[in-house]
């Protein structure tokens, strides 16, 4: 059983809508996007057990919805213990107490209150029995993987209205982190909230908004109901019926002109010694180098980490050019290409507004081009970001929350990767092993997996860290350990997704999240908004939920400071 859980025209930077090629009004439906998370997005909050005596969040998070003026939020039954005390932090900021109220495991329903006075962004509640395949929906949640304290957005839409397990089926990623978070129609009402996942990406289960509504005074009352469940009765407005829209299930068909345009700032790039293929992107450097320093050769942008030496790029279909690498940004994973052939186009950089991403274009329908095939349509799930170094890739270990002992654990040890490969470093009985518990960094109490990505980034590689950790045997020991670069092999258990993470995807100082299904063979590509609006490169796939791309300023600025060689 699977575990729950591109010769080529010049670009403008800002065009006119493209011509669609169905009924399907797009820019329509982006707007209905947008309006809905503006309804619902401040009342979504992150939601962390809360240790009176450190009087701090601790463990890892969930996510919730407040429902109205009282303070209730709704969330998923396994994220909360009765009576228990929690640090919910809504998007803007604020922090407040809240204290779960009931638990119903066997429909992973859970309720808990603000304890805090004060006042509160409220979502309203929709109904669960009048849902329709096809309905566009919003998921506007916390995924664990990135650690922040506001939501990120995804699209999706409903696939089965109710699964034979009972639970709402929809297209809208989820990961670890979500539970609890709530799932939207487009007018900004609740209409389930996160339950579970499998590793099917289209496979995301949500417990039925009706189910909170049936037990709403039985879930007020703080303990785990198991016995008769005594039933609220409610009728659903049949009036708030939301109505489906067939073509969403493909909607990245709807954008064939902009894809056959786009498509032509995308190229396979390989390296000819480790035959490794990711994609790269055509920019056109005028205006930024002397004319002379141009002709008769052209540019890409690639992922640097895995460019190697002697890349060659498929200029046309079969056809691979020898390329020179003439710069590299390893902080940005950021590599320049050049080869000696013209060719005509790709991303005018010098014409690029570089301004910050607004808050209003979160909910914006991007496309990820790809090179002889259909791009890839996601939305913009948050600004500008930054992401920390994990312990899985700079201290070479695993770490969980373990839910039971409430302590952070090491769950796998990882080898060292030097020149391109893996190297198996021999351990000694006191080193760190798995099982072993993180409780200090640099003499700082670990409360948060987060926490300690957020230490660790504060260091350079071949800096070293003091860690204490404590033995199975209860010894509790001291050593300094030097940030290195380690392999994380893919791992379908861990990432909760087939497809997998790109190996470098982290420690980055911004990024833009998005929730495009990239494979991460799909990175160092173009990614677009649908009126043309040139975003970044993206640079990685993240998680089952993310993937991340360089904006546009960070790419601007890495080109004027390379050197072209004549």
């Amino acid at each position: 059983m699977k575990k729950l859980f591109a010769f080529l025209i010049c670009l403008q930077i800002f065009k006119p809508t493209f011509a669609q090629n169905n009924s399907l009004n797009v820019e329509q439906l982006q707007a209905e996007v947008k309006q809905g998370i503006k309804q619902a997005y401040n009342a979504s909050v992150r939601i962390i057990a809360y240790n009176s005596e450190l009087q701090s969040g601790v463990g890892g998070n969930f996510s919730g919805v407040v429902v109205d003026k009282k303070g209730h939020i709704l969330t998923a039954g396994h994220a909360i213990t009765p009576n228990a005390i929690y640090l919910v932090t809504f998007p803007d900021g604020r922090q407040v107490k809240a204290k779960g109220l009931g638990v119903i495991a066997n429909a992973d329903a859970g309720m808990l209150v603000i304890t805090d006075k004060g006042k509160w962004p409220t979502a309203k509640m929709g109904w669960s029995s009048i849902l329709e395949n096809n309905i566009p929906c919003l998921s506007i949640a916390c995924p664990g993987s990135l650690g922040l304290n506001n939501p990120t957005v995804r699209f999706g839409y409903i696939s089965n209205k109710l699964h034979d397990n009972g639970y709402i089926q929809n297209t809208c990623l989820m990961e670890p982190g979500d539970s609890g978070g709530p799932l939207f129609d487009l007018q900004g009402r609740v209409i389930g909230i996160h339950s579970r996942i499998r590793d099917v990406q289209e496979d995301n289960f949500e417990t039925p908004i009706d189910v909170f509504r049936k037990y709403w005074t039985v879930l007020q009352s703080p303990q785990n109901h198991t016995a008769f469940i005594p039933e609220d009765k409610f009728s659903p407005d049949k009036k708030a019926q939301e109505k489906p829209v067939p073509e969403i299930a493909a909607l990245s068909s709807s954008f064939k002109a902009q894809n056959s345009e786009l498509q032509q700032t995308v190229f396979a790039v390989k390296d000819s010694v480790q035959k490794a293929s990711i994609l790269c992107t055509l920019v056109n450097l005028k205006g930024l180098f002397p004319e002379s320093d141009l002709s008769g050769k052209s540019f890409f942008i690639s992922k640097s980490s895995e460019i190697g030496e002697y890349p060659t790029i498929e200029v046309v279909a079969g056809k691979f050019v020898s390329a020179k690498v003439l710069n590299r940004d390893e902080k940005n994973d950021l590599a320049l290409l050049e080869v000696s052939m013209e060719i005509n186009g790709g991303v005018a950089l010098q014409s690029i507004n570089t301004d910050s991403v607004s808050f209003e274009e979160v909910g914006n329908f991007l496309i990820s081009p790809q090179p002889q095939k259909e791009g890839i349509m996601s939305v913009l799930g948050n600004r500008f970001l930054a992401i920390p170094k994990s312990p899985a890739a700079f201290l070479g270990l695993g770490v969980n929350f373990n839910t039971d002992t409430h302590k952070i654990t090491v769950t796998a040890i990882y080898h060292e990767w030097t020149n391109g490969k893996a190297e198996n470093i021999k351990k000694g009985e006191n080193d760190i092993q798995i099982g072993d518990v993180l409780t200090r960094i640099n003499n700082e109490p670990i409360l948060t997996v987060d926490g300690l990505s957020k230490e660790l980034s504060k260091h350079d590689i071949d800096q070293s860290v003091s860690l204490q950790y404590t033995k199975k045997s209860g010894n509790t020991l001291t050593k300094d350990v030097v940030l290195k670069h380690y392999y994380v092999a893919p791992s379908t258990s861990v990432d909760h997704f087939i497809e997998g993470k790109s190996q470098r995807r982290d420690n980055f100082k911004e990024a833009l999240v998005h929730d495009g299904k990239l494979n991460p063979t799909d990175c160092g590509g173009p990614l677009y908004g649908i009126n043309g609006k040139f975003y970044g490169i993206n640079i990685a796939r993240f998680s089952r939920t993310t993937s991340l791309a360089m904006p546009t300023k960070v790419i601007v600025q890495f080109v004027k400071e390379s050197k072209i060689i004549l």
